[in-house]
């Protein structure tokens, strides 16, 4: 695990903990998309939060007027990574709370590659097979195009990988005629 994730996992672990605690786990799942999305979307904001010749007031006031309407225990918690220089680990808090609440849930993400896109029917399928395999109740599927495939699929949940795909299907036959 690298240095700045084990870091940010520290203080999205901390910040979920807070958030059972007030029975806003859900407030600050939504309003940490959110977040995620605008820093994203603006990367002149981002880029002023984490200017050092700023000092911690002045980002204080900064992220006050952008993020005013947000709860204000999670305000609160973006003060703190302020005020510890590490407000550049935002992104990286979001993804890691977000992933604490899908493990709470019982959701997973999983990546789906085909060669064509697949229905909803099809996806709802998959879904529901890969999560009573994984003992989730409900995977968040990303299908993803890969015309190298062949045909058929290839499923990734995490650290697993179900390949059911006509590319590895071929390579297996061509390795048992090689034996």
């Amino acid at each position: 695990m690298s240095k700045d994730l084990e870091v940010a996992g520290r203080y999205a672990n901390a910040l979920f903990q807070v958030a059972q605690d007030k029975d806003l786990v859900d407030v600050f799942s939504e309003e940490l998309t959110e977040l995620k999305a605008a820093l994203n979307a603006n990367k002149d904001f981002v880029k002023l939060l984490e200017n050092p010749t700023f000092t911690t007031e002045q980002k204080k006031n900064l992220a006050s007027a952008v993020f005013e309407k947000i709860n204000p225990t999670l305000r609160d918690f973006i003060y703190l990574l302020i005020d510890r220089n590490r407000e550049d680990y935002l992104s990286v808090i979001a993804d890691v709370y977000q992933k604490r609440v899908n493990d709470l849930r019982g959701v997973a993400d999983a990546d789906v590659y085909s060669v064509i896109p697949l229905s909803e029917q099809e996806l709802t399928a998959l879904s529901r097979v890969f999560a009573a395999k994984m003992n989730k109740t409900k995977l968040n599927i990303q299908n993803h195009i890969d015309k190298s495939l062949l045909g058929g699929v290839k499923v990734v949940i995490g650290t697993r990988i179900y390949d059911d795909s006509l590319k590895t299907k071929l390579k297996d036959m061509e390795r048992q005629i090689k034996a």
